[in-house]
């Protein structure tokens, strides 16, 4: 059952990073990553204007994680502590058996492979902990890195959603990404 992973340590050592969930001591890493233009440009969400804002963030994703909504870890740097992005499930369907994926990292840290460690462990653990079928993933058509990255962990482009959503005042295309469990890499 998808909901067992709740009742799952949730904290995952991988070579360089740790995922563990988000505390409220993490809003002003939050702040930082959250409130770049940059980060956030291809985000559903328009970038964290104070730091307020960033303990609401943290206070969200400690409550999804209590309500068993959503699982959004925090992407721990171990060399410096840090909190360097998020990445984890939601829109989790126990009845058709799949959930969202979605994930950010600070922009300093982008290109290094962190957040194909992260989402790998990520998928792992939910392939392994839980009878999911299906991770879905949006990516908008111009962000070129999250596309290269959801082909680089196995999933499939199953095509573009023509003014799917509106996004910063604009209805915006995206492509639909998939893996399924019987893609077996993990």
């Amino acid at each position: 059952m998808i909901n067992d992973i709740f009742d799952e340590p949730l904290v995952i050592e991988c070579d360089n990073i740790r995922l563990r969930p988000i505390m409220e001591e993490d809003a002003d890493d939050l702040y930082e990553i959250f409130s770049d233009d940059q980060v956030m440009k291809y985000y559903d969400l328009m970038p964290l204007k104070n730091r307020d804002e960033a303990d609401s963030l943290a206070r969200m994703f400690i409550r999804s994680l209590k309500d068993r909504s959503m699982v959004r870890w925090g992407i721990e740097e171990k060399s410096s502590g840090k909190l360097i992005g998020t990445c984890g499930f939601f829109c989790i369907s126990e009845l058709n058996k799949k959930a969202e994926l979605g994930y950010e990292l600070r922009r300093d840290r982008w290109g290094m492979g962190i957040m194909s460690e992260a989402l790998s462990a990520a998928m792992r653990f939910i392939f392994t902990k839980t009878d999911i079928n299906r991770v879905e993933a949006f990516a908008e058509v111009p962000n070129v890195a999250s596309m290269k990255l959801l082909d680089k962990l196995g999933f499939v482009n199953e095509g573009t959603l023509r003014q799917y959503e509106r996004c910063r005042n604009a209805l915006i295309d995206v492509t639909i990404w998939s893996y399924l469990r019987i893609d077996g890499k993990y």
